[in-house]
Formats: C-alpha cells, structure tokens, sequence
C-alpha cells in the first residue's frame, strides 16, 4: 500500500518524502531577551498547523536572524521579547531588513510589544508588513493571510490601521499643554 501511494504521489509530481507545509516561520527572541515561553507557544500552535518552524533560540542578534531567513528562504519572520529593550532591538531588525533589501513580512509578538508601538515605531521603518500580533492563538490567523492570495489587501489594511493609530498618537503629544516648574 505504502508502495502504490509514493508511486502515485511520484506521478502527481510530488516528492512523498518531503512534508508540504503551509509556509516556512522563522522564529527568534532578538538579542539582549532571554526569555521564550511565548515564542514556543506560538512555534507549537504553526506547527500544529503544518507551519515549518524554524526556531533560532533566543538572545538571537539581528544579523544571524536575516542570514537564516535568507539562507532558508523562509516565507515571514517572526521576533518575540519581552522586555523593554527587546523593543529598541526589534526596530534595528526592521532597519536592517529594509537595509538589506528584503520583502518578507515581519510579525512581531511579546509581552512588551504593542500594536501602538509597532505602528508608531517600526512600521515605518520596513515597507514590506510589520504585523503585531497579540497572542499565540493569533499567529496562523496572521502567517495564513500574510502567505495567500489576498496578502497585498491584508497587509494594505493592516498599513491603514497602523496609519490611524500614529496619527492618533501624534495628536496626543501635539495637544499637551506642558506647564513648566515655575507655572
């Protein structure tokens, strides 16, 4: 039986002994965080969704991030951190995607990340999809779209939003009546 399937499969012009994931992930806690619960959470929820994961690890620098991707050919990346400077490091990446060319959309995921911080921080700094993503249960919702046909729509709303809530957080600081000391 095992036989006549791989001879089928071989005819359709599939190669039986390659899995057919859904997409390549890869995935990595940047440099100066060590901490990676939540990455594993989400790398368990892509591969129980036929996701190939490729998870670099933590207190990963942005340099061995890209070569991976790039080396892999992966279809989005992933950076997870949970604390602040986790944040600063994220942006370096985003600078250093757009710096080296690259087109793959970046999610980005942690408990010190935001949707607000993304939009006001590094959306602006990488024209190819920077996508927050609020927790693990949302990450295939977000890889699915970011890997179909509707891409250029979802990662055009996603750019709206982001419009939004930056404009919305520059009128904030421009509406602040500062008082000085003396005052």
């Amino acid at each position: 039986m095992e036989k006549e399937k791989r001879e089928a499969a071989l005819a359709n012009g599939t190669d039986p002994d390659q899995p057919k994931w859904n997409g390549v992930v890869l995935m990595a806690t940047v440099k100066g965080d060590v901490h990676d619960i939540g990455k594993n959470i989400v790398g368990v929820v892509l591969g129980c969704n036929n996701y190939k994961v490729i998870d670099m690890g933590v207190m990963v620098p942005a340099e061995k991030i890209l070569e991976r991707a790039m080396e892999e050919k992966v279809d989005v990346i992933g950076l997870s951190g949970l604390i602040t400077p986790s944040l600063d490091e994220m942006v370096y990446v985003a600078e250093q995607m757009k710096a080296k060319g690259m087109t793959l959309p970046l999610m980005i995921g942690g408990a010190t990340t935001s949707t607000r911080h993304t939009a006001v921080r590094l959306a602006k700094k990488y024209d190819f999809g920077v996508i927050h993503v609020l927790d693990a249960s949302r990450s295939c919702t977000v890889v699915s779209a970011l890997l179909s046909k509707e891409k250029k729509n979802y990662l055009a709303d996603i750019k709206e939003e982001y419009t939004e809530i930056r404009d919305e957080y520059y009128a904030t600081l421009v509406d602040k009546k500062w008082k000085t000391i003396d005052q």
